[in-house]
């Protein structure tokens, strides 16, 4: 079901100039020396479980098949919360059971989806507060090395995300209208929401459908940020298909105080 491609890639909110990022490294490397590790990020906000969500599905939507990806946002750690690996969208991610895969779950079909407890499969070290290191590190080398999925713990039987999850994340179309939210700001402080080009009827004009957001109305959504002056506010749909709200040559996150789950309306007239 699971065909390795030799890729680990590895997202975190660890920042790139923590020594717990090269440990991890080191801990697929002893398992399997042959595997290449990729740096998706390290800059995920401390802690925010939801911005790391959106990361991981444009992380799968960018990687090859057989890619395993290994997200340790986890305030959680040491505590009951399972540790998961899922199969999803040709690749395996493995990470808390902790709203982590909320997002690749509602967009993507789960194939199959184990919790992480058998030991023999763990790194030598046992920290109560690096599972990255001890755990799922030492987990996704197995996987390269092309250990099945299911020998690496339980399954899971219950669905991993829920309907009601599934239709929160979701933006949600009522005849002429389409409410979505700000789900997180790039490094460029451009504010992307939930609502993807697919979720625009083929039939809306995008040159005069009118967003609301921010307290402001935009007419239209423009193809590039150079299509307006700079220092202005803009609504397009960026590399990952989602609309985002930016300033051209600015800041919109900073100027406007970003807040995740701030509501964005687009009305077709």
């Amino acid at each position: 079901m699971f065909a390795p491609g030799g890729i680990i890639a590895l997202t975190t909110d660890f920042h790139g100039d923590s020594f717990y990022v090269a440990e991890m490294k080191v801990a697929a490397h002893m398992v399997a020396r042959e595997a290449m590790i990729v740096d998706v990020t390290h800059a995920v906000p401390p802690q925010d479980v939801r911005h790391a969500s959106w990361t991981m599905l444009r992380a799968i939507e960018s990687f090859p098949d057989g890619t395993v990806h290994v997200c340790v946002v986890d305030p959680g750690v040491g505590t009951d919360r399972k540790i998961v690996a899922a199969i999803i969208h040709g690749q395996v991610i493995i990470g808390p059971d902790n709203g982590l895969f909320d997002v690749v779950a509602s967009r993507y079909p789960v194939k199959a989806a184990v919790y992480l407890n058998n030991e023999v499969y763990f790194g030598p070290r046992r920290s109560s507060t690096f599972h990255g290191r001890d755990i799922m590190a030492p987990a996704a080398a197995h996987l390269v090395r092309g250990i099945p999925l299911e020998s690496l713990g339980e399954a899971l039987t219950t669905p991993l995300v829920s309907p009601v999850t599934t239709a929160n994340i979701l933006a949600k179309r009522d005849g002429q209208t389409i409410d979505g939210q700000f789900v997180y700001a790039d490094s460029f402080g451009n504010m992307v929401t939930n609502i993807f080009a697919e979720d625009i009827p083929e039939e809306w004009n995008l040159r005069t459908i009118r967003i609301d957001a921010l307290g402001q109305e935009l007419t239209g959504v423009v193809s590039t940020y150079g299509d307006r002056e700079p220092g202005s506010l803009v609504a397009l749909f960026g590399s990952t298909g989602q609309l985002e709200l930016a300033i051209v040559q600015g800041d919109a996150a900073h100027k406007y105080g970003f807040v995740a789950g701030g509501p964005v309306k687009i009305t077709h007239e």
